[in-house]
Formats: C-alpha cells, structure tokens, sequence
C-alpha cells in the first residue's frame, strides 16, 4: 500500500514538471512564429506571404494547444514542491523527450507539411535528441516558421531541455541533482558550484553565448540572417539537420572551416569554455579527453585526406572535405559539405568508428563519449598488466587521478547496453528490408545521434525508410540521446518496487 501511495506521488511530480516543460515548449513554438511575421513584413513575393501566413497560423495554433493542455495539468498541481528523488528524476528525463515530440510534431502534422504521424514524430525525435536525420526528401519547401521550429527544436535538445530547466526552477531535496545526474552527459557529473542551480546557469550561459558568437560570425562571413540563424543552432546543438538540401556544401570555404572551428568547439567540454573565460586555462589543458579529442581529429583528417587526395580537387579542398567530415562525424553534428559515400572502403571504416565514439563528455555530442573509450582502453590494458603480475596494485588513472571502481563499472555496463541497443536495432533494420551495410551504419547513426549513414541515406535522409525501420530508428535516437541507463532504468521492476 506505501510503495502504491509513493508512486502515485511520484507520478504526480513527474505531471507536474511535464505540464511545466510543455508550458516552455509552447513559448518557444510561439518564438519560431516570429519568423514567418517577419517574412510576411519584408517579402515582396506575394505567393511567399500566403505561405508564411499559414504558416505563421499553423503555429500559434499549435503552440496555443500545447500551452492549453500544459496548464490543464499545471494548475491544480502547482502548489506541490518540487520534491524529486532519484527515481522521480529518472522518470521525468525519460518521459521529456516522448512528450516534447508529441507535441512537437503538431505544427507538422497541423498544417500537413509531413502528413505521415511516423514521418512527423521521426523528424521531431531527431531534432530534439540532436541527431539530424530527417524523414523529409526536400526541406526547402518549408515556410520560414516551420524551417526555424524545426532547427529550434534541435537547439532545445541539444543543451538539454531539463538543463533548461534546471536553471529557471527552484527543486527542493536535492531534486535538481536527481535530474541533472540523469540528462548530463559522460560517466561523471561535473559541477562548477555546489548549487546546482548556478551550475545549470553556467551551462546554459556558455550555450547562449557560443550560439550568438557563431550567429554573428556566420553573418559576417556571407549568410543571410535566416540561414546563419539557423546554422548556429545546429551547430551549437552539433545536431546537423540543415535549411537547404545542400546541407553545407554550397557555402564558401571561408563559411565551412567556420562550421569546422564551430564543431569543434561546441564538440568539446561546455565548463572548458567557461574555465577559459575565467582564464584557468590549466584545468582545461590537463584534461586528457582534450589531447585525445584533438589529435583524434588530426590524425584520421590526415588518413583520410591520403586516401581521397585527387588533383581535380587539389590539396586544399581534399584537406577541407576531410576535416569537415571527421569533426562533423566525431562530434555528431551531422552536417555534410561533400558526398562522402563515394570515398573508399578505409576512409567510410574511420568515420563509422567515429560514430561510435563521439566527443567529449559534458558537450552536445552524442556517442559513446571519448573518455569511456579511453577507460575502456585503459582498464584493459591495466587487466592485462594485473595477468602478468597478479600481486601488483595497477589502478587505472585519468588525468592522473585513480578512476572508482564504481564509475568504471558504469562504463561496462553502458558499453554492453550501447552493443545490445545496437545488435537489436540493426536486426529490426535488416528484417524491416535494408541492405546489410546501410542498416549496420543507420544504427550506429540514430544511437550514436549522428545522422547521416550510407547508401541512399547517405546524407542524413531516411524518408524510403519502410514503417518499421522508422520506429526503430526513432526508439534508438531516443535511448542514446539519454545514454541508454537513463531510460532502461525505468522499464525495469525493481524501479516500480522500491
């Protein structure tokens, strides 16, 4: 009876927070109606201004629905404290980005501009969880509302919604911990305060600011407003899905080595950015995630460039396309500046072991992270060595600091989830009808939150996906978004028995 009244009470906080993040979700869907208002002020084509009037309705009408439900839910719940523990936390992450989609998808499914439900929800899915795969063949066809709505979303998901969260609301017992150990990423929790609060608040300042820079920087460079917009949210986001079916490959050189830098950056630890603002840059230079990062990213740009080097493009161009597509890759943003597909056997093997990895932990990437990979590698190493000398004490150390028994264990157990994840989803895809190789590639894709795979969805568009392919790649998107523990953790039995 007490473990029946708990999770009651436990539900009732997890509507409560989910009325409250759809009630935001509203105000940002209303945001992105902004900017079909502007393009009905200043375009003189009139076909253009009917369409973004429609589109500019279809908006608000979504966002008014959204805000309706959200405050059914809020208001006889809001005098409740945001009491959350660990489980509750777990539930409400698991449950943000199921909700956040549902509702999401409403202006595309509205105003019929992806009629498909499983077309709409794949898009959604993907934006919010950043991976930048998309069920739509051609989204220049979408009005400027739609367009920024959909690349909004992924900026929203990209920082994470509860980090968003996190630094508006006031949690009590340590309910903000709950759920920012269950939304940040990496095998441990950074913290740059004791406060959670002032640490989500650095986080989303470093986010903003970042987003703004790039803004600036795109605009300068040759981008209309719109489009530097919008490719500063998905570059920030490192989430790759795109306003013109070109992806990048159509701008100057100039504006790609700027989405190079930007990926990179936005690839790396969020607090680095913060600590080299305070100019403490000796926490950031004794990071060895960042040494492995980096030379990760030189020495298979190097690799690759051997290998696609042709004197009708030339060394500076060969150089260009194989940086772009090892920072797009390794930091999961997605975006693509060449047809990569065509590339040889070796070179199209570094980036799908680039998908498995991702960046660093703490960023917006998604992947495995490279510093469980260094762990992996390093606590195999240090088992070898404990064969050859069974007595000897042999601890395996990061940042030459001794790495817990707990939080290397907690690198396993994703580890074997990742692989599990992976086998299933690419046997769904091969039954579901895809090829061998562009199935195994899908799938590292939508878990690892890349985007792009191979074949015809090469550049990052899977709309000949049969039905059931779809779904799974949406299932897969959603649990690596969260790094798998977060949502498995709710589906077990021993989560509803406590």
């Amino acid at each position: 009876m007490q473990r029946k009244k708990r999770n009651i009470g436990m539900l009732v906080t997890v509507a409560k927070m989910l009325s409250m993040l759809v009630i935001m979700e509203s105000l940002f869907m209303y945001s992105a109606s902004l900017s079909s208002f502007y393009e009905i002020m200043t375009n003189p084509n009139p076909y253009m201004v009917i369409l973004e009037q429609r589109a500019a309705k279809i908006l608000i009408l979504s966002a008014t629905i959204t805000l309706c439900i959200g405050l059914i839910f809020f208001l006889p719940l809001r005098k409740k404290d945001n009491v959350i523990d660990k489980r509750c936390g777990f539930l409400i992450v698991a449950s943000t980005w199921i909700v956040f989609s549902l509702f999401g998808s409403l202006p595309y499914t509205i105003g019929n501009y992806i009629p498909n439900i499983t077309d709409a929800w794949f898009e959604t899915m993907s934006a919010f969880t950043a991976t930048g795969a998309s069920a739509m063949p051609d989204v220049e066809t979408l009005p400027y509302g739609i367009a920024l709505w959909r690349i909004m979303s992924e900026w929203i998901g990209g920082i994470g919604i509860i980090v968003i969260v996190l630094s508006i609301i006031p949690f009590a017992g340590g309910g903000g911990m709950a759920l920012y150990s269950a939304e940040v990423t990496g095998p441990t929790k950074s913290k740059l305060s004791p406060r959670i609060k002032e640490t989500a608040n650095i986080l989303l300042s470093v986010y903003v600011s970042l987003t703004v820079v790039y803004f600036l920087s795109y605009h300068f460079a040759g981008m209309r407003w719109f489009d530097a917009l919008c490719y500063a949210f998905t570059t920030a986001a490192t989430g790759g899905l795109a306003v013109h079916n070109f992806s990048a490959s159509e701008f100057s050189p100039t504006i790609q080595y700027l989405i190079i830098l930007f990926m990179t950056i936005s690839g790396s630890n969020l607090l680095f950015i913060y600590y080299i603002f305070k100019r403490n840059i000796k926490e950031v230079l004794k990071s060895e995630e960042l040494k492995v990062y980096l030379s990760y990213i030189l020495i298979v740009t190097c690799i690759i460039m051997f290998t696609t080097y042709s004197s009708t493009k030339g060394l500076e161009e060969t150089f260009r396309n194989s940086l772009f597509q090892v920072v797009s890759i390794l930091t999961s943003t997605g975006l693509t500046n060449t047809d990569y597909t065509v590339w040889q056997t070796g070179a199209l093997v570094l980036l799908v072991l680039l998908m498995f990895s991702g960046a660093m932990s703490g960023s917006t990437t998604g992947g495995l992270k490279l510093v469980r990979v260094i762990l992996l590698f390093k606590s195999a190493r240090t088992n070898i060595k404990k064969s050859l000398h069974s007595n000897a004490f042999v601890p395996v150390l990061l940042n030459k600091k001794p790495v817990s028994e707990e939080v290397l264990l907690n690198v396993y157990h994703l580890f074997i989830l990742y692989i599990l994840s992976l086998a299933i989803g690419f046997l769904v895809l091969i039954f579901s009808g895809i090829g061998l190789e562009e199935a195994i590639v899908s799938s590292v894709s939508a878990l690892s939150n890349i985007g792009p795979g191979f074949g015809k969805s090469g550049l990052g568009c899977f709309a000949h996906f049969p039905i059931l392919a779809k779904w799974t790649m949406i299932i897969l998107m959603y649990i690596g978004r969260l790094e798998l523990i977060t949502v498995f953790a709710v589906f077990t039995k021993s989560f509803w028995k406590r």
